[in-house]
């Protein structure tokens, strides 16, 4: 018996942890199902697969050969660790055999993954003695590198951000590439949706753009995880039709699958165990049973606390004479750091590893045995993806979901008929949002010039080229119109957040002097103020200086027993009304506002029992946005007002609070959009309506059409009105739907 079919039997014999499980769910194993090597497959490809003992493919990877040596675009939606890089490697390898000037692009949402897919490549390459260039093009890559990557790289490895920043903008230094490209990867696609789906879609148009003028017309190879919609989500991104593969051939172990409700620790208040602790105890059984586990996080802040705690409590537990090793991995480290934890979890000398959802993607990080979700991932689809990365083909895994005291995630622990019986999510992009559209106009402008009635997005762009041309950033000379502005328009234009502006964090310990990572400015402001404490792979910081003009913040090691969390100020000011209209019983004001937020006291949180033991004082400058917002105004004259006129006045602050704090957690469900992209401020009397309002503003300037669809649509559904909205709805509006 395995050790981690022993825990799950101790697991479930235990009446203290079986108290907390609201569903346990066992998934039987299943046997694949599998196609012989295709008949036309190279030698040297047959060689390389059978070093590697593959004798036979699975279906799924049969028919995804066939459809693209076909000619056809295609999407493949299987599970978590079922062979889906052999679907776009085999045709690509095999295409680049029969015609060695033929070149391939590989679009990974993430350095790591490409980093990954490099190594994977490289083996394949080692062991077959293949003859193909493989080459990672990012930030990271030396300038050394670049120019023979351009040159005579036959697959190229790389992400939507240094398309559209680094390779688009240059095509002329790519003219040997483009002229020859027949595929473009677009892996982990379900990852492409919200704001930043949205962009990306707008950089597949200005690449296919470029390709049609050098002559090509590449097949695009999508993979994804489990969605509602993959076959509509990938023709929407890549604008043609796509051939849909869903029928998984990989087998599959034994999986159970645990919801579970931390014990209450106060019931009169209804206050729950946190589900930091709860999920690092969890986690902590595994591991103390030689169980090599997963644990996920849902903020940096919780992922070291957690990986730290563990740690703490592994200091003198060995197995096989080696002391149990647990590391942190988030975004912000250095490449070298991730890809260390990444080397130490495929060859075991890692046993354990707490992640924020960096690695909820499908990079190799070898055999896992169990996952512990410390809280509800904001969807199913995210639940299923964590949940799949512990599991091999052949053995039982355990998935265990910890629930917070959050309401989206105390809904889903308590109706497991909804979380198990539910379909996953679907997924929408509006690239033709009028912000985003006139960013890559710009990018498209700046590439190659644009013919009149030259088609680009879903309708006709010459109102938006006779803008730009008002605003002197082209001009129009015969039917085109060519860039006129000095600026190189992709270097300012970020498409994740609303800044490309980076913090760089400086070790100055000693006189160190030594870089150990980064963050976006806006984070910055919230975690690197002066006297914050960073914690970074389990060491504390303390900062001594965050420098905002020089991209700086400055640390130094320290040791302390308490971490810091800022309270975040924001104000909103109305700048105009565009219209208004009932919606469940309020009036929704709907137009432009500008937010400003400031961070201006912090918290000092003591380890473990995370209790306030002390404030301070934060004093950094305020940060100013553009956006769109829709208000809920509860006035007297409403439904919604009259409701809470009729409550006591002292729990009217309450209320509205609790109210934002639903639509925060619930709203991204329904507009399929990242809880990052919106953002909620309530007032209890607010000084331009004169009565309590909420504001619903989407966390990007100049709007991305999410407070729109959260009125068309999003909620009615939240209110239950309606079941599902049309195309009509929130899924076609929103700008991150």
């Amino acid at each position: 018996m395995s050790e981690l079919q022993e825990i799950v039997d101790a697991l479930r014999s235990d009446e203290d942890f079986m108290r907390c499980v609201t569903r346990w769910e066992r998934v039987p194993p299943r046997e694949g199902s599998y196609d012989d090597l295709p008949a036309d497959l190279h030698p040297i490809l047959k060689e390389t697969l059978a070093s590697r003992g593959v004798e036979r493919l699975y279906s799924h990877q049969a028919e995804s050969y066939r459809t693209v040596r076909g000619g056809k675009n295609a999407v493949v939606v299987t599970p978590t660790a079922s062979g889906k890089t052999l679907c776009y490697n085999l045709p690509v390898l095999q295409t680049i055999l029969e015609q060695p000037e033929a070149r391939a692009l590989y679009l990974f949402p993430t350095k790591a993954l490409s980093q990954d897919q490099q190594s994977e490549l490289n083996d394949s390459i080692l062991y077959g003695d293949l003859p193909v260039k493989v080459a990672t093009y990012d930030g990271d890559t030396p300038a050394s590198v670049r120019a023979s990557a351009r040159t005579t790289g036959q697959v190229i490895i790389s992400n939507p951000d240094m398309l559209h920043s680094g390779v688009l903008p240059n095509h002329p230094k790519w003219i040997t590439f483009l002229k020859n490209l027949k595929f473009v990867v677009v892996d982990e696609l379900h990852s492409y949706r919200g704001v930043f789906g949205s962009h990306v879609t707008n950089v597949i148009r200005r690449l296919k753009r470029i390709a049609r003028f050098y002559g090509t017309d590449p097949v695009f190879i999508c993979s994804s995880a489990t969605i509602g919609n993959p076959a509509e989500l990938a023709e929407q991104i890549l604008g043609d039709e796509v051939s849909l593969i869903d029928r998984n051939g990989a087998p599959s172990g034994e999986k159970h699958l645990v919801l579970y409700n931390p014990p209450m620790v106060d019931q009169v208040q209804g206050i729950r165990r946190g589900v930091v602790n709860e999920a690092q105890k969890i986690a902590l059984r595994l591991l103390r049973a030689n169980v090599k586990t997963i644990v996920f996080a849902k903020s940096r802040v919780r992922t070291e606390l957690i990986a730290s705690y563990i740690n703490k409590s592994l200091e003198n537990v060995y197995t096989d004479n080696e002391r149990i090793r647990v590391e942190a991995y988030r975004g912000g480290y250095l490449p070298s750091e991730r890809r260390a934890v990444e080397k130490g979890l495929r060859d075991g000398s890692i046993q354990g590893v707490v992640s924020t959802n960096a690695l909820e993607l499908g990079i190799d990080i070898g055999g896992l045995d169990a996952a512990v979700l410390g809280g509800f991932p904001g969807s199913i689809s995210s639940s299923w993806q964590q949940a799949g990365r512990a599991g091999r083909k052949s053995s039982v895994s355990l998935a265990v979901l910890v629930s917070s005291s959050a309401p989206l995630d105390q809904y889903m622990v308590t109706h497991g008929d909804y979380f198990f019986g539910r379909s996953p999510e679907s997924a929408f992009v509006d690239p033709d949002n009028m912000y985003i559209l006139l960013d890559h106009l710009k990018c498209a402008v700046f590439e190659l010039p644009f013919s009149d009635g030259e088609a680009y997005a879903d309708g006709p762009v010459e109102e938006y080229l006779a803008y730009l041309e008002e605003q002197g950033t082209v001009r129009r000379t015969g039917n085109k119109y060519y860039w006129a502005d000095r600026a190189y328009p992709a270097e300012g234009i970020s498409l994740r957040s609303a800044t490309s502006d980076n913090v760089v964090i400086v070790d100055t310990t000693h006189g160190r002097d030594a870089v150990i990572g980064e963050m976006d400015r806006p984070s910055a402001k919230e975690m690197l103020f002066d006297n914050a404490i960073y914690i970074h792979r389990g060491d504390q910081f303390v900062v001594k200086q965050l420098d905002l003009p020089n991209r700086r913040a400055y640390v130094e090691r320290t040791s302390v027993n308490y971490f810091t969390d800022a309270l975040v100020k924001r104000d909103i000011k109305v700048l105009e009304e565009d219209y208004r209209r009932e919606a469940a019983g309020a009036q929704a004001v709907i137009g432009d506002v500008l937010v400003r937020t400031q961070v201006a006291k912090f918290k000092k949180i003591r380890y473990h029992s995370h209790e306030n033991v002390g404030y301070g004082d934060i004093s950094l400058p305020e940060e100013e946005m553009h956006t769109r917002s829709v208000a809920l105004v509860f006035g007297e004259d409403t439904a919604a007002g009259s409701s809470l006129a009729a409550l006591p006045p002292e729990s009217h602050a309450g209320t509205i609070a609790r109210l934002g704090t639903v639509i925060k957690n619930v709203a991204p469900v329904f507009l399929l959009c990242e809880p990052r992209d919106i953002g909620i401020a309530e007032r209890i009397r607010d000084p331009h309506f004169g009565a309590p309002c909420l504001y619903v503003y989407d966390s990007y300037p100049g709007g991305s059409g999410l407070a729109e669809a959260f009125v068309r649509g999003g909620l009615s559904l939240l209110c239950g009105t309606s079941r599902r909205a049309g195309r009509g709805g929130p899924q076609s509006q929103a700008g991150g739907s």
